[in-house]
């Protein structure tokens, strides 16, 4: 069975890249006032962490996509101040989603094989 899946990882990066130039094009034509919408941009780094995590939990590996996320929810946190929370106070949420990565990881990542080579000696 030839298993084709699209890299989501690699979409999200496209699509994330694509609506930010798409802000700055308008923020520069004058469309509409982005200085609100750029507070959000941390959005774009958990929705690629994310999408990475799916393709690298697809693949049972570890590519390091749950620490994107993490920096994300930090940044999200700390720019729209949810909870009263500042860069440095956000902090500990971040870490707190690079443990839940770590954790998830531990628990799902498939053992890595011996090779018949390194089996024979």
């Amino acid at each position: 069975m030839n298993d084709q899946r699209i890299p989501l990882g690699k979409l999200a990066f496209g699509i994330a890249l694509l609506l930010f130039g798409i802000l700055g094009v308008t923020d520069f034509l004058h469309f509409f006032d982005v200085r609100e919408i750029w507070r959000w941009w941390p959005v774009g780094l958990i929705f690629v962490g994310v999408s990475s995590e799916i393709d690298s939990l697809r693949a049972r590996k570890s590519d390091g996509g749950y620490i994107i996320a993490a920096v994300g929810v930090w940044l999200l946190a700390a720019n729209l101040h949810l909870f009263g929370l500042r860069v440095r106070s956000a902090m500990p949420l971040g870490i707190a989603v690079v443990g839940l990565g770590v954790i998830l990881h531990a628990l799902i990542d498939a053992p890595v094989p011996a090779k018949e080579e390194e089996k024979g000696k």
